[in-house]
């Protein structure tokens, strides 16, 4: 071979290598340039796996969505079929404005710094005084005539929110509760034979909710489930007066002895008390918790319901105060009073000077002493007929009276009598429950 023929096949092959490194080079590039798209595509911001994950996002979000609505639906249809409505409250509740709702519930939620209570349509939060501010923790105060204030200066009816905690089951704390005589414990309730005893959360004698109760009525029972839904209940901040009277005497008059439900039961300062009334019925008559009395009958029970029936105008119903209420607003004053230790020394054990002992039948509210926790003459004045019954024959009455010692029947004491008798130093405490 020449050396012509030598060097040009040599070039041939340097020239094939340098195109081999260009192709190899040009390869490189190109794969690189598509494995930053496919990086792209996959992890940019709009890249397959940031779309499938925003995906996956919409999806969880949209079913929480879903599964909230669905609750919220439950809760609102809950709600109305319990008599709330199921409405949302408003952001803020006014002092001195009345409650109305336009979708149909009958409250709505307040909320101060110290706790929450429901509001019933028809009620306002009373507006605080000076050197006094209506909250929960003191008491919350509600009125029926706008623009009351805890002077009662409207002359509204006025009502007490007592806090029942319903967190945890803790409504099986909603029990009677031995109260204190001569400032030792009693013992009605443990009694072997005829105990005092009241009808019950549910038709059950027994429940575990309450001690000592019998089966329960339509109103026991709808009472109990309000306080269990709503975390409490209300109680009149004054023993029930008669309209027009201004002064408390051993006189029973002509508007006390109409005990039919035509003259109703008010809860205004500086009234005189409704006295001369007895529970109703005889001991022999069987009332419709199966214990003495006829609550049909004219006395305190039809007096106390007569006040108010839940509507859209009115969001309560007014019963008799019942003996597991009473307990729980003592227990709302001194929450040792629960403990049943034996040992306690307040306003519970002994109410002297803190209720009317003077021996003089006084008007409502007749002095700040007697008031506690914005409820007045819990102790002494009139003894306070409850519905709970004491053996077969009798009725319990609560907070001793006028003409005794505050030491000896301080508020908490339980005592009975015929359903029947009706003299000066008895009268009774309307309740409300939503």
């Amino acid at each position: 071979m020449n050396k012509n023929a030598k060097e040009s096949i040599k070039y041939m092959q340097n020239n094939k290598r340098g195109i081999t490194l260009v192709a190899l080079v040009v390869t490189i590039v190109v794969l690189l340039i598509l494995a930053g798209v496919t990086i792209t595509m996959l992890f940019g911001e709009n890249g397959i796996i940031n779309k499938a994950q925003q995906a996956k996002e919409e999806t969880e979000r949209d079913q929480q969505e879903t599964e909230q609505g669905m609750q919220d639906l439950s809760d609102q249809m809950s709600a109305i079929l319990n008599g709330n409505g199921g409405s949302n409250p408003p952001a803020q509740i006014t002092k001195g404005e009345k409650v109305t709702t336009t979708d149909g519930s009958t409250h709505v939620t307040y909320t101060d710094s110290t706790g929450t209570a429901e509001i019933p349509v028809g009620f306002c939060v009373v507006k605080d005084v000076t050197g006094d501010e209506n909250t929960v923790a003191r008491g919350l105060v509600i009125s029926d005539v706008a623009n009351d204030d805890l002077a009662n200066s409207q002359k509204g009816n006025q009502f007490v929110w007592i806090p029942v905690d319903n967190s945890n089951n803790q409504t099986a704390k909603f029990h009677l509760i031995e109260g204190y005589s001569s400032q030792k414990p009693q013992t009605y309730l443990s009694r072997e034979s005829n105990p005092s005893r009241e009808a019950g959360a549910t038709t059950a004698a027994g429940n575990p909710l309450a001690k000592n109760n019998t089966a329960g009525t339509a109103e026991s029972i709808a009472m109990y489930k309000s306080v269990k839904d709503n975390g409490g209940f209300y109680i009149a901040r004054f023993e029930a007066g008669v309209a027009g009277t201004t002064s408390s005497t051993t006189t029973n008059d002509a508007n006390k002895q109409t005990q039919n439900g035509d003259v109703k039961p008010i809860s205004q300062k500086g009234v005189g008390v409704w006295n001369f009334i007895p529970w109703g019925g005889i001991s022999s008559n069987t009332a419709s918790d199966g214990l003495a009395g006829n609550d049909n009958a004219d006395g305190a029970v039809k007096v106390a319901r007569s006040m108010y029936t839940k509507s859209s105008t009115c969001g309560v119903t007014s019963t008799l105060c019942y003996g597991v209420q009473w307990d729980a607003v003592m227990n709302f004053i001194d929450p040792k009073y629960a403990n049943e230790d034996g040992t306690l020394t307040s306003f519970v054990a002994n109410s002297t000077d803190q209720g009317n002992y003077t021996g003089t039948i006084a008007t409502t509210g007749s002095t700040s002493a007697y008031e506690k926790n914005h409820i007045y003459d819990l102790a002494g004045n009139v003894c306070e007929w409850t519905m709970e019954a004491s053996g077969t024959d009798y009725r319990v009455y609560r907070g001793g009276n006028y003409d005794n010692a505050g030491s000896d029947v301080p508020a908490s004491i339980r005592n009975y009598d015929s359903p029947d008798i009706s003299i000066y130093f008895f009268g009774l405490r309307v309740a409300l429950y939503l």
